[in-house]
């Protein structure tokens, strides 16, 4: 049975410079709501007084680091308290030596954050890197603690400029500021009453605003994500155990799990307390399923109608913790959720100025940077884009068991690899060919051939098709061209250019190509088809005939080029969704043959192209 305990507890992460007094808050916080000892509190005055130091509130954080007999629970990582209304705990306690490593692993994803400032002292870089890595966590909403306000002897002016500085970097990363609450921790101003020093401050005081803070309006979600963490088997039982991040769950809910892409109905649910019928966001239980089917730890289970995506390449904006640099062909540990899976860095888009938020020139990767990556997994992986479900988009990357970066999923522009399910098949009964495949290629004297141009708009693949089409033509060469704009004139009018349009638009051509080759032809395909995943399907189709053809022009070659003005569009933002502007470009890997049109000419080019087809498919 599995034990639902301290779940419906809300979790704090508290961020800020190191010298902000992140410490002292929490000391001073535990002390005014009764949680530490006036004895031990004495004790701690007194051997400082001995030793000649002003006494700190962040003293009682090291004391209770060997005390176990105060009623509240403390290791490197958690502090557990309670108010008059409720539990909470503080999750990677200030000063803690990892404390970034162990906050960016989102192994306990914050319910509530708050960031903390000296006003005496000013916004430092590390408050905006900490703030910027609340974002990359994915929260977007914080508590913002404007601290020592006795050593501005609680002046409202300098609180209201520094306050206005700091909303001006929140917003413009894109994070909301629930609250700003002006604070002494050494005084104990508006922490848990209100303070007569500051009566120009009408709000709550932090623990009113602290029990005021709705969690589950952070976390509602009616799709259902429930990563799995392990299998028990009791008895005759297998018993799938994980906690839900987000949805709900109850006897006879019908699940997919990925990336076996295998659905099931929950038969019972493995719980004690068995308190609840239905179980959901943060509640830790085990299922028995309807069906034997093959569900691992580090699987998905989700429902059928929003499952994450399963690909092997994503965008990320990553912290970058490590003082080596990246290496493209390393393999590094991803840990997303409850799986594990061997990823390599193969490119960095930019580094950002946490500064300015600017792009900035170097580029190398230090430590501490922030920067966006392109990263490739040798296997699936089932994932959500961090704008969509932020609790199962967070992700750390190790390196010799060393966590060397932590940052979210993006997606947006990559397409969905799960293959899906086609049960109405089971009554299609595909018909012969009355002229068969090889009697075609006899009569025309060459196999039939699938010749696949890929590359960026205006690298040439229509042009290069065009003219190679039309001489081979007058060879006597049984062949037609397939454009990419051509097709989505007709065929493919009704999809755009999100990913997974893009993917049916390949598909659909591949399939069209395949029936142009059972009528003897060779196909020439000109379309930009960014994604590897993709193409490699379009391969798989006719493999023994399939020839890939990188149309090689840089980004740089082909928007100077722009024929077609699109670039110029894309550029200023009129055209979403461009490959090679914003959205991806995957080059082949292995190409059958490489036409570089900023080196060759158009009449080059054509002649390569010629003279390939003629040797590949000439009986």
């Amino acid at each position: 049975m599995i034990q639902n305990n301290d779940f419906d507890v809300p979790k704090i992460v508290i961020v800020g410079h190191v010298d902000h007094g992140k410490s002292s808050f929490i000391g001073r916080l535990l002390y005014d709501i009764g949680e530490i000892q006036k004895e031990k509190f004495g004790e701690l005055k007194k051997a400082s007084k001995k030793r000649g130091e002003e006494f700190e509130f962040a003293f009682l954080l090291d004391a209770l680091q060997d005390e176990r007999d105060q009623g509240i629970t403390i290791d490197t990582t958690r502090i557990f308290f309670k108010t008059k209304k409720r539990k909470y705990v503080f999750i990677d306690a200030p000063g803690h030596k990892e404390f970034i490593r162990n906050m960016i692993t989102g192994a306990a994803s914050a319910d509530i954050a708050i960031l903390i400032v000296d006003v005496k002292d000013g916004i430092k870089q590390q408050t905006k890197k900490h703030s910027y890595l609340l974002k990359l966590l994915g929260i977007e909403k914080v508590i913002t603690l404007y601290n020592k306000m006795d050593k501005i002897s609680y002046s409202e002016s300098k609180f209201l400029n520094i306050k206005a500085e700091l909303d001006e970097f929140l917003s413009n990363i894109g994070i909301e500021s629930y609250t700003s609450l002006p604070i002494s921790s050494k005084k104990g101003d508006n922490i848990v009453s209100l303070s007569k020093n500051m009566r120009w401050y009408h709000g709550q005081s932090f623990v009113e605003i602290l029990d005021g803070y709705k969690i589950q309006e952070n976390n509602k979600s009616e799709f259902i994500r429930f990563p799995v963490q392990d299998i028990y088997k009791l008895g005759d039982k297998r018993v799938i155990v994980g906690r839900i991040e987000s949805g709900k769950i109850k006897s006879g809910t019908k699940l997919i799990f990925l990336p076996s892409n295998e659905s099931v109905y929950v038969k019972t649910l493995e719980v004690w307390p068995k308190a609840k019928k239905e179980y959901e966001v943060g509640d830790c239980i085990g299922i028995t399923l309807s069906d034997e089917i093959f569900v691992d730890k580090g699987n998905m289970g989700s429902d059928l109608e929003r499952p994450p995506k399963l690909t092997n390449r994503f965008e990320s904006r990553v912290f970058w913790l490590s003082k080596s640099k990246i290496l493209f062909n390393k393999k590094y540990l991803m840990k997303i959720n409850t799986g594990e899976y061997e990823v390599s860095i193969n490119k960095i888009k930019k580094i950002i100025d946490v500064e300015s938020l600017t792009e900035k020139t170097k580029i190398n990767v230090q430590k501490n940077d922030i920067c966006e990556v392109v990263i490739h997994s040798s296997e699936l992986i089932p994932m959500d884009d961090y704008s969509f479900n932020k609790s199962t988009s967070r992700f750390c990357l190790l390196d010799e068991k060393e966590i060397v970066a932590g940052g979210i999923v993006d997606i947006r522009n990559y397409p969905d690899q799960r293959e899906y399910k086609d049960n109405f098949k089971q009554n299609i009964v595909p018909e012969n060919y009355a002229v068969s495949e090889i009697d075609r290629s006899i009569r025309f004297n060459h196999r039939p051939g699938i010749v696949w141009l890929t590359g960026l708009s205006g690298a040439g693949k229509s042009t290069i098709a065009k003219n190679v089409e039309k001489r081979l033509f007058h060879k006597n060469i049984n062949i037609f061209s397939l454009d990419g704009d051509n097709l989505r004139i007709g065929l493919n009018k009704n999809l755009n250019f999100s990913p997974e349009d893009r993917t049916e638009n390949i598909r659909r051509t591949a399939e069209v190509a395949n029936l142009f080759t059972k009528a003897g032809f060779i196909v020439l395909v000109s379309l930009i088809s960014p994604y590897r995943s993709e193409r490699k399907k379009a391969r798989d189709i006719r493999p023994e005939i399939f020839r890939e053809i990188y149309i090689e022009a840089s980004v740089e070659v082909c928007s100077k080029r722009d024929v077609k003005g699109l670039y110029a569009k894309a550029i200023k933002g009129e055209i979403k969704n461009f490959t090679g502007i914003s959205s991806p470009y995957e080059p082949p890997e292995m190409p059958n043959l490489v036409i570089n049109t900023s080196r060759c000419s158009v009449e080059e080019s054509v002649r390569k192209l010629e003279e390939y087809i003629l040797k590949e498919f000439s009986f």
